[in-house]
């Protein structure tokens, strides 16, 4: 493999073992051992490290090297903000270019969700709104905004992530259910204003949802508002 394909291959690996917490906050990685799992240097994965250090997702300090970074709420709750935001730009793109192939991974991501019961493995549904991420974030025609959109996602996506296994899993797979479906809908007639006003209701929703769980619980964690964005501890 050359070099570029060596990044790409390496970047997507680590960010998704990130984003589904195989490697958990305050997790090291070791460029010795990375190297030696994917059969390379250590140049190609010092520059993942970098890159996943862009994303805000590791932290790569000398002398100590490169640990995962923890979930911090107060930070998370302006992310979520901003993705709020975005869809508003996205509504206003073109989905002329929107492939086959990304048709069909939507559909397959309904099928699939659809054959599962309400007591889904909290990693199997986290899988698959990964995989729905990538067909969505590949109708975005902008490139800029479809890098900038995709990089928010998964620095907050661990958060619903680490949730699930608290959460009613059959909510959740209903609710991937018809988001899915929604903005399948709105791509196969070129409707991006469509597809954001679906993904915006129902990620509207998903705060609501983990919300209620941490308002709820004993541990004194900052909750995510829909509206603004702003932060609120818990009581």
């Amino acid at each position: 493999m050359s070099d570029g394909h060596d990044f790409q291959t390496i970047y997507d690996v680590l960010r998704e073992r990130i984003s589904l917490l195989d490697y958990p906050p305050g997790t090291l990685l070791s460029e010795n051992r990375l190297a030696a799992e994917f059969g390379v240097s250590r140049t190609p994965i010092r520059r993942v490290l970098h890159r996943l250090e862009f994303d805000g997702l590791v932290t790569v300090t000398r002398g100590i090297g490169t640990i995962v970074t923890p979930i911090d709420m107060r930070y998370l709750a302006q992310v979520y903000a901003l993705r709020r935001k975005l869809l508003d730009l996205i509504g206003e793109g073109s989905a002329t270019h929107v492939a086959a192939a990304d048709l069909a991974l939507l559909e397959e991501i309904v099928q699939r969700a659809e054959s599962l019961d309400a007591e889904v493995d909290p990693r199997t549904l986290a899988e698959l709104y990964l995989r729905f991420n990538e067909g969505l974030t590949r109708a975005i025609g902008n490139r800029p905004l479809r890098e900038i959109a995709d990089r928010l996602f998964h620095q907050t996506s661990r958060v619903w992530h680490q949730l699930l296994p608290e959460l009613d899993t059959g909510e959740e797979l209903a609710a991937l259910v018809r988001e899915v479906q929604g903005v399948l809908d709105g791509l196969r007639s070129r409707d991006m204003e469509h597809v954001a006003r679906v993904r915006r209701h129902h990620f509207e929703a998903m705060l609501r949802r983990m919300n209620r769980h941490l308002v709820g619980s004993e541990l004194e964690t900052p909750a995510v508002i829909p509206e603004g964005g702003e932060s609120a501890l818990s009581s």
